[in-house]
């Protein structure tokens, strides 16, 4: 599946953000009722008249793909869920960012940037609905793919680089437990939502409100609805992952009108950095969805809930957001100390025993000689799960010949059973890593896979460990603070065993592990 399904979805399965508000109207004229089964809304800021890099970094951290019919939640709604449901939401978008891993931001009430003023977490967006101006809230590709790094005396925000502490099921299992609760119904929604929208100036107009509140209460509950099965599945997820391929069957099933079986293991995967796009044809772990990269940028917005119709009336948003993932700024070096003598000594044993997977690189860390390619799961023996989650259903659900619009099918997918190396460009800053991101650091991951820890407290919000590069680690039993979770690599999924190479070279392992510091 493609990169952003790898998360959430992401194109391959990244989750959508909010929820399916379901048709709202057309442009009609103030004062007349709005018709309840219309259904298209085409904000202006969507409409791209060439393909370019700007309009691709705009879609990347800022407006995403849009479809605010389908994909949004109109905002005094959103609002009046946070105040109804502080319990399974936070009461204001920082404190949604805090429950579930967001990339907060602080309000800035005299920014001129609307999601800054209402500080928004980074990812979430306001766009205007141009046929009843009502501001809806949408997401974009920094939801899943945007990091505060944090080291020992220092941090940095890294767009593009996978968040490892969003929770995206959870996020959905909640707005699933307040679509069955007894409060939301219309009248005490629209209630909230007139009145915060009032306080807070947000447009929000009387002749409009009735069939808003209506078809986002049918939209959410059908949507939840269908999906309780998988959340009952993937709602204690570890954060950072995604039940990539599972929820990507949803959507299917959803679109085919009918069940698309799934593996009994869930498999997870691990939010990837986008850093490793213009290397890659596949853009998912095992590299088993291919076509125009224009078309897998944007394939997972499906299972988000936007229409196939959406993605073809605006093809130039996959090009533009391919063009720009192409050239992503990135300045992140290691914040360490690095042996340079050892890491010299490493480079060229790490060419001879790792690049044949991974690629050479450039002094400055950028990939020199990729060449994408699947090892298979005999050879590289780590969990299977990932690669099992694509069943014999699955694909035959997602070449369908009903999905195909305008005659001509872009993207195919096939079962791999394999996994495809990632460049390793900023490979200090990317743990817990493996594909579930099964194993907390290069440290672990240098050591003889039966010798490895298999159960342990990862400490969520603690500043990575620039020794043994990756997240830092506690004994099992230790107790959990703020953001801290137990990973059982006993477990099926997130299986510590496999990718024995590193140790496997004995004490050069050293050398490689101070040479991949500097990438």
């Amino acid at each position: 599946m493609a990169m952003r399904r790898a998360t959430v979805l992401a194109l391959g399965a990244c989750l959508c953000a909010c929820s399916s508000a379901g048709p709202i109207g057309p442009a009609i004229p103030s004062g007349v009722p709005a018709p309840i089964d219309a259904t298209w809304s085409d904000p202006a800021e969507y409409r791209i008249d060439r393909a370019t890099e700007k309009e691709g970094e705009a879609i990347f951290e800022r407006t995403g793909i849009g479809d605010p019919y389908r994909t949004g939640l109109p905002y005094p709604i959103f609002l009046a869920l946070l105040e109804m449901h502080p319990e399974l939401l936070g009461a204001t978008p920082q404190a949604l960012a805090d429950r579930f891993g967001f990339t907060s931001r602080r309000a800035a009430p005299e920014s001129a940037d609307r999601d800054e003023r209402e500080g928004l977490p980074l990812g979430l967006h306001l766009t205007d609905d141009p046929n009843t101006r009502v501001p809806f809230l949408v997401h974009n590709c920094a939801l899943c793919h945007s990091e505060v790094v944090r080291w020992p005396g220092g941090e940095k925000l890294v767009v593009g680089l996978g968040n490892r502490r969003i929770r995206v099921h959870a996020f959905e299992d909640a707005l699933a437990k307040i679509a069955v609760a007894p409060d939301f119904d219309k009248e005490a929604v629209a209630s909230v939502a007139a009145r915060l929208a009032q306080d807070r100036g947000i447009r929000w107009p009387s002749e409009y409100r009735g069939t808003i509140v209506s078809q986002t209460i049918r939209g959410v509950k059908e949507r939840y609805a269908s999906r309780a099965g998988l959340l009952e599945r993937v709602r204690d997820g570890l954060p950072g992952r995604v039940a990539t391929i599972e929820s990507f069957a949803v959507a299917l099933g959803q679109l085919l009108h009918r069940d698309v079986e799934t593996s009994p293991t869930i498999g997870w995967a691990r939010i990837p950095d986008t850093i490793g796009y213009a290397q890659k044809r596949t853009l998912s772990w095992d590299g088993g969805s291919e076509g125009p990269s224009d078309a897998l940028v944007v394939d997972a917005d499906i299972a988000a809930g936007a229409r196939v119709e959406w993605l073809y009336k605006h093809p130039l948003q996959g090009a533009s957001l391919s063009t720009f993932l192409r050239h992503v700024p990135r300045d992140l070096r290691f914040p360490g100390a690095i042996d340079t003598g050892l890491a010299a000594r490493g480079k060229p044993i790490f060419e001879r025993a790792c690049a044949k997977c991974h690629g050479t690189y450039e002094d400055d860390g950028r990939a020199k000689s990729y060449v994408e390619k699947i090892v298979p799961l005999d050879y590289v023996d780590t969990d299977p799960a990932r690669a099992l989650a694509v069943t014999d259903s699955f694909v035959a659900a997602a070449n369908d010949p009903k999905l195909v619009v305008g005659g001509m099918r872009l993207v195919t997918t096939r079962r791999t059973m394999g996994y495809v190396p990632p460049v390793l460009t900023n490979i200090w800053a990317r743990a817990p890593y493996g594909h579930a991101g099964q194993w907390p650091s290069l440290a672990v991951l240098a050591t003889k896979p039966s010798q490895r820890p298999s159960r342990f407290v990862i400490r969520g919000e603690a500043p990575l460990d620039l020794e043994r590069v990756g997240v830092v680690t506690a004994d099992p039993g230790t107790p959990l603070g703020p953001g801290d979770y137990v990973q059982d690599g006993n477990v099926d999924g997130f299986r510590v065993s496999g990718h024995p190479f590193i140790a496997d070279l004995g004490n050069d392992s050293k050398a490689v592990v101070e040479y991949l510091k500097a990438l």
